[in-house]
């Protein structure tokens, strides 16, 4: 079994070793296989790692939910077993801009999570600076490395001629656009992998994975004001924030249901909520929770008191509705008893209240990772609800787009492998539906859907994958919006990393469009262009290879996920490394 070789190299000695290959095989094995359907990297990925990052990510970081199953002794053995010896070092970064070095101010801007209020991920024409004849003709033009990472899961954000980007290890960074050269970069607290938001008076704002929100100078990174939005344990902000009108929406997440393997965890209290906050100030606005506060529920065998309602988290950005002054936002699925409707849901939420003014969900869904054995523990199933559901959010952003006929459609994609079509002048009744998919926690449609308002198409990749076979799953849909019906589907090519632990043609990452092309990078490493009228691909580029970088740290790409393109003024920016395939690298293509 891999990495048995490995333990007289670790400096702990034979017991440490023993023990920490005990507590990976008990409580980690299970999510760092490549078999397993959680978004975790593999073990071999982590052996880059110094342990004591590890070590940080289960006391207080990402991965605290898991390590709260465990002793400060098993997370030291783990995190020893898992990582490499040796103090965790930052090498130093080179690169940096010229003292008083300003940016050649672009003409357009991809602001956040989507250019525009509605979630579409489309850039028109004139902002894109790329034509569809061209894009068979992208090449690299440079790439930024990010130092001591085996993931880059934030996107990209374009303003005023600097890309701003977050990091595995809370970094942000400013580069300049046209360049890659380095203007500054900011510690945040935890990790940043929502998108950066620009604002008026040169502001960067952007969350944490600690529910941590930043306001800083961004043409300095000098910090403005920052806010603690939400105490919950486990609380986190994995979406894009919204800003209108000076006010900012914040989507709130957690990973309370991962702590629910732990039978002897009083779970769940969470709850998933939007907060709105004066973009001057960070002041509290309102704040608006997708479920009931949680009450005592029944007591384990052990005497462990159980909570709910709770969950129904929102993992995405919302979408903007200026016409009805009305947000619409996507939940994820319950953790606890009672069962709630709230949960994989699209709720429409009052702008100017946090109002909830109607719900419509897909399918009841309440779980935790006590279900079905997934636990550390074991299938006692101590704190699985009653009606267990399968664990399939909708985990991107809704999309508002106008139809031929006057008519508007909210667009869903769901980890059940189905596109949604809703009605908002009827309270979101479903208009149709199209199962593209077997789906399931790691496959349907993951972190995103696009849409083309000169075709009227919605373009969803699909994240199915068979284990154990790299070429089985995948691909890319195109429906017609107003009828859901099929207009194409193009499989995934045979992927060229066949053969190597963790490859996989699932396609996770959400979809970008401009006219005449829509790209969608995958989990083998590769980003690819599709022609929109036939889905034919018409570029595509393996970044999974290392990389000499504009600012000196060691570059190697990998799988694509949670993070999808940019394309502003010719050039097409994406990060990639995540999960199966690690990689640390920002990289730009353009034409010239």
């Amino acid at each position: 079994m891999y990495r048995f070789a490995r333990l007289i190299l670790i400096t702990a000695g034979v017991s440490m070793a023993q023990e920490g290959t005990r507590v990976y095989i008990a409580h980690c094995q299970q999510c760092h296989d490549q078999n397993s359907d959680a978004h975790a990297p593999l073990a071999e990925a982590l052996a880059s790692k110094p342990w004591e990052a590890i070590l940080k990510s289960l006391e207080t970081g990402a991965m605290r939910a898991q390590g709260a199953l465990l002793t400060p002794e098993e997370r030291r053995a783990v995190a020893r077993y898992l990582g490499k010896a040796g103090p965790s070092v930052v090498p130093a970064m080179t690169g940096y801009c010229p003292a008083g070095a300003k940016p050649k101010f672009g003409n357009s801007a991809w602001n956040g999570w989507s250019p525009d209020e509605r979630n579409t991920r489309y850039q028109p024409a004139k902002a894109a600076g790329l034509t569809a004849e061209q894009v068979p003709s992208l090449k690299l033009k440079w790439a930024f490395g990010f130092p001591d990472t085996i993931t880059a899961y934030g996107q990209p954000t374009v303003v005023g001629g600097r890309v701003y980007t977050g990091s595995n290890d809370g970094t942000v960074y400013a580069i300049d656009a046209e360049t890659g050269c380095l203007y500054w970069t900011y510690q945040a607290k935890a990790m940043v992998r929502d998108a950066v938001i620009i604002g008026p008076g040169s502001r960067a704002y952007f969350g944490d994975l600690e529910s941590n929100f930043y306001a800083l100078d961004a043409d300095t990174g000098k910090v403005i004001w920052w806010k603690k939005l939400d105490d919950q344990a486990f609380t986190r902000i994995t979406g894009t924030a919204k800003l209108d009108d000076g006010r900012l929406y914040v989507p709130i997440a957690s990973q309370e249901e991962n702590a629910g393997a732990n039978p002897f965890y009083s779970c769940c209290t969470f709850r998933g909520n939007i907060v709105a906050l004066k973009a001057s100030d960070g002041s509290l606005i309102w704040k608006s929770f997708t479920v009931p506060e949680a009450k005592p529920t029944w007591k384990s065998p052990a005497g462990i008191q159980f909570y709910g309602p709770s969950g129904a988290t929102i993992w995405s950005s919302p979408t903007l509705d200026l016409k009805r002054k009305l947000l619409y936002v996507a939940t994820g699925n319950g953790y606890s008893d009672p069962d709630i409707d709230t949960a994989d849901a699209i709720i429409a939420m009052d702008m100017a209240t946090g109002a909830i003014r109607w719900t419509r969900q897909a399918s009841p869904d309440m779980f935790n990772w006590d279900c079905g054995g997934r636990g550390a523990q074991g299938p006692q199933k101590g704190n699985c609800p009653e009606k267990a559901g399968t664990d399939v959010d909708f985990g991107a952003s809704p999309i508002l787009v106008d139809l031929d006929d006057g008519r508007q459609m909210i667009l869903a994609g769901q980890k059940s492998a189905v596109v949604w079509g809703f009605d908002p002048d009827r309270q979101g009744e479903t208009v149709w539906q199209t199962r593209i998919g077997k789906g399931g926690p790691g496959g349907g449609i993951q972190w995103g859907i696009a849409y083309s308002p000169a075709d009227r198409l919605v373009f969803a990749p699909l994240a199915d994958s068979v284990r154990g076979d790299p070429l089985a799953g995948g691909g890319l849909f195109a429906l017609d919006a107003a009828t859901g019906k099929l207009v194409w589907h193009t499989p995934p090519p045979k992927p060229s990393c066949a053969g190597r632990r963790g490859c996989s043609g699932a396609q996770r990452s959400p979809p970008t469009v401009i006219p005449g092309v829509v790209f969608s990078p995958s989990m083998d490493g590769h980003i690819r262009a599709f022609q929109i009228k036939t889905g034919a691909i018409v570029w595509d580029y393996d970044a999974v290879r290392d990389y000499t970088t504009v600012n000196g740290i060691p570059g190697r790409g990998g799988s694509f996920s949670s993070t999808g393109p940019v394309v502003v003024d010719g050039l097409l920016y994406v990060n990639s490394g995540y999960s199966s395939m690690p990689g640390n690298v920002l990289l730009a293509f353009s034409v010239k």
